[in-house]
């Protein structure tokens, strides 16, 4: 029997699992695809109480808390501009066609001056990046990180525990080796190094000090006067 594809099942569910416990970094969110921002945001709606009702592969994401209804709808975070008022009037028109209360549309680059003008008289609340790292912040309170996982043997299909600390492999009941199959540098990444120096050339120039501009000031009178005498 052929258990690799109950093996990548089982990591994909023990990966998601893991992760559901780390806020990502906002360089993780604009690096993400729309389809993972929205299971993200999923995620985070799951843990504040809400029934998720939609697959976060569709275009938006349906969430029930009690009686009350919400949609929410994110910009695709590898389009590197800030989001305007289209998408906000398509969300409107699904939150009064829906019969939802409220509709939350999600970009992690931002939002233009227009349509933060938009959403202040719509039934639509906006959520930047920061913001939303907040958020999730918040829905993740009090949960730490799972230090051990699942892992099931490609041959007999026998389940194994690893540890996020360990990069050994381990036997399965059968004696078979089963390699780890998630590092703790996935679940919990490095902060973004800081970028090369700036360009001098590109860089804002220093402000000069009134000493340096008396300075200039009196070698530029100097060189004026030099030049204005008869030769």
């Amino acid at each position: 029997m052929n258990f690799a594809a109950a093996a990548e099942e089982l990591h994909r569910q023990e990966f998601s699992r893991l992760a559901g416990a780390v806020t990502p970094r906002l360089e993780q969110l604009l690096s993400m695809t729309a389809t993972a921002l929205r299971d993200e945001i999923a995620r985070m709606w799951d843990h504040f109480g809400h029934a998720v009702l939609t697959s976060p592969d569709g275009g938006e994401l349906i969430t029930m808390k009690g009686e009350r209804k919400f949609i929410t709808m994110s910009a695709n975070p590898a389009v590197p501009v800030l989001t305007g008022t289209a998408p906000l009037y398509r969300l409107r028109e699904r939150v009064v066609d829906g019969v939802a209360e409220r509709g939350f549309f999600v970009s992690v680059r931002g939002f233009t001056h227009e349509a933060r003008h938009f959403a202040e008289a719509a039934p639509v609340q906006l959520i930047d990046g920061p913001e939303l790292i907040r958020a999730m912040q918040r829905s993740r309170k009090g949960m730490l990180l799972p230090q051990a996982y699942k892992a099931m043997c490609r041959q007999c299909g026998d389940i194994v525990q690893h540890r996020l600390s360990s990069d050994e492999a381990r036997r399965c009941a059968n004696g078979h080796f089963v390699a780890p199959t998630i590092a703790r540098p996935e679940i919990v990444r490095p902060r973004a190094q800081p970028g090369p120096a700036q360009n001098p050339i590109s860089a804002a120039p220093r402000p000069y000090s009134r000493q340096e501009v008396r300075a200039h000031n009196y070698r530029y009178a100097a060189r004026m006067t030099k030049k204005a005498r008869p030769r």
